[in-house]
């Protein structure tokens, strides 16, 4: 016999022994009630934890998005980096604040360095001399405000502001002697310069660029412009471009000149002392013949300009020395005593 007969007897047996079996007692009602209600609970257990499960679940993904929207609130509203110094404050002249919270302005404190993000504004008969740490000097004039925006860049929002993009080598401070991009931001467009002497003022009637030396470009809202020395160049809103010519010296420099850096002629020659003085008043430079100039290159000299301006500085440090020097027609004449 094959094991699949026997199973078939096997089962044949077991069916014949069900059925001569009495039949099961049908259960009370009350133990299908009771039945039924400890199911009921069994389930409700079951399912009460993997609903709290759930919810954990979705209480926890609740709480990671409100912690991603936070965390990106928080960043939105901390600096994107730490503030970079830009500049040394190397002279200054009246009241200079600095513009806190809720426009709230502060008396410049006893500082040495200026950095990003910090506002200068300067009260009536004040100015301030700034060494820009990429290289020249910028000079913020009375009456404005200025935004320092980076290394590159600052924002004139009203006012006027000077720029020499040649550090002197006459300065009592170490700074470069040249400079990176340097831009201008007004409400009218861009300023950048191109090795140049140059001022912008922005007011009411627009932005005015005035260049003694090199080339400036102004790239408008609505227009573009350039001027190079010698012109001014004025914008406002739509209209077009306005020009004027202007002399490398006179009144609308002065300010500038007169809030010119201490500088330092120790060791120097009177014939760098000299062109000194031409570059910060925007004068010529005339030798009596080429020896004077000869002996300027030899002549040294000794001592510091302290709070006094170039042209006065002129006059009295050369009296040390064998040279003579006079102001004239828009330029310096240098004799030999």
């Amino acid at each position: 016999m094959t094991n699949h007969e026997e199973l078939l007897k096997s089962d044949e047996a077991i069916e014949t022994v069900l059925r001569s079996a009495p039949p099961r007692p049908t259960p009370s009602e009350a133990d299908i009630a009771s039945a039924r209600s400890a199911l009921r609970a069994e389930w409700r257990g079951v399912y009460g934890r993997r609903r709290m499960r759930h919810r954990i679940v979705t209480f926890a993904a609740a709480a990671s998005i409100i912690g991603a929207i936070a965390a990106s609130i928080f960043v939105l509203r901390v600096p994107s980096a730490l503030p970079e110094q830009v500049a040394k404050i190397e002279r200054a002249t009246g009241s200079i604040y600095l513009l806190g919270e809720q426009s709230v302005l502060h008396e410049l404190p006893d500082l040495t360095e200026l950095s990003t993000g910090q506002t200068l504004v300067t009260g009536g008969d004040s100015a301030i001399a700034l060494a820009w740490l990429g290289g020249g000097s910028l000079r913020v004039d009375e009456d404005s405000r200025v935004e320092l925006v980076s290394p590159g860049e600052i924002f004139l929002q009203s006012g006027r502001v000077y720029f020499d993009s040649q550090s002197s080598a006459l300065r009592t401070h170490d700074v470069p002697r040249s400079t990176a991009e340097f831009v201008i931001r007004t409400t009218e467009g861009l300023i950048r310069h191109v090795g140049t002497q140059y001022m912008a003022g922005v007011s009411a009637s627009g932005v005015t660029v005035s260049v003694r030396e090199g080339q400036v470009r102004v790239a408008g809202n609505t227009v573009d412009a350039t001027a190079t020395a010698g012109q001014q160049l004025r914008i406002h809103g739509n209209a077009r471009p306005s020009y004027a010519n202007i002399s490398a010296h006179g009144e609308i420099w002065r300010w500038a000149e007169r809030i010119a850096p201490e500088f330092s002629v120790d060791q120097r020659s009177a014939h760098e002392f000299i062109h000194w003085v031409a570059r910060e008043s925007g004068l010529d430079i005339r030798f009596e013949s080429d020896s004077v100039e000869q002996l300027a290159h030899t002549t040294r000299m000794s001592g510091g300009s302290g709070d006094m301006e170039p042209r006065a500085a002129l006059h009295l440090l050369l009296q040390t020395t064998t040279l003579n020097a006079a102001i004239a027609d828009g330029a310096i004449l240098v004799t030999a005593r």
